[in-house]
């Protein structure tokens, strides 16, 4: 993951094309048909335009939790292409009692800890969106949280692990959101800047470090051998992964 991938918008600092990626079977990542960012807000009339004529987006994919999306919106962008709400987090949508107990039980230490505790906790949810991102009528699709960084990392870890991308890969596409937070939380800061607003993305507690993924996958393929096997086991069709595949993947390094 380099500069190359990130487009250049007033709001968003995160913006990001997950194409051109290589995959270990010497195939690629299609470009320009799904995307990842930070929110979507703070987008400016000139984003909105650069999404819709340049990127072509047709649906955007909202990850946050209601009371984010109720304080700080959809953004414009959702005059104009399919919105969705997909929170992977929400306490509007709390799990089974047993299990609510055992989460308030649960202390964290590292946010790897946290980031497979989502997974195992919120695999149903991850489901939800990778049914929508493989759905090639669908795209080009953007996925985004608020600092584009936990929510959206795992999503994207997921998609590039089913598109068969190497892990070393799927780290360094987390890692760099971390040349990313200084921005995004300069612009999101600005932004709040003189109103009663709440600043949405602030000082962050944990980081964007490449150690914290690398340190999930190994957990996930030691835990189901493989991303594919985890997204099964979480409900995921065969028909959708295949359907990813098919959509995301091709032998033309340009496309």
């Amino acid at each position: 993951m380099t500069a190359e991938h990130l487009l250049a918008l007033d709001g968003p600092a995160n913006f990001r094309d997950l194409g051109g990626q290589p995959t270990v079977d010497a195939r690629f990542v299609r470009r320009g048909r799904v995307f990842r960012s930070d929110s979507l807000s703070g987008l400016s009339e000139r984003d909105v335009e650069q999404l819709r004529q340049e990127v072509g987006i047709r649906t955007v994919i909202d990850l946050r939790a209601g009371h984010e999306v109720e304080e700080y919106g959809h953004g414009p962008l959702q005059d104009h292409v399919r919105q969705l709400h997909l929170p992977i987090v929400d306490s509007t949508r709390e799990p089974e009692p047993t299990t609510r107990r055992q989460r308030k039980a649960r202390t964290f230490q590292t946010l790897d800890e946290i980031y497979l505790f989502m997974l195992e906790e919120y695999g149903t949810r991850f489901a939800a969106v990778l049914r929508v991102i493989a759905d090639g009528d669908a795209q080009p699709v953007v996925f985004h949280c608020a600092a584009g960084k936990d929510r959206t990392g795992l999503t994207s870890a997921l998609v590039l692990g089913l598109c068969g991308v190497a892990d070393e890969l799927i780290v360094a596409d987390f890692a760099f959101t971390e040349t990313r937070m200084p921005t995004i939380i300069a612009r999101h800061t600005e932004r709040a800047s003189g109103t009663d607003e709440a600043v949405e993305v602030a000082g962050q507690q944990y980081g964007a470090q490449a150690l914290t993924m690398a340190t999930v996958l190994d957990a996930l393929r030691s835990e189901h051998g493989s991303i594919e096997n985890y997204v099964a086991s979480v409900g995921l069709e065969p028909r959708v992964i295949s359907d990813l595949r098919a959509s995301l993947v091709t032998d033309d390094p340009d496309a």
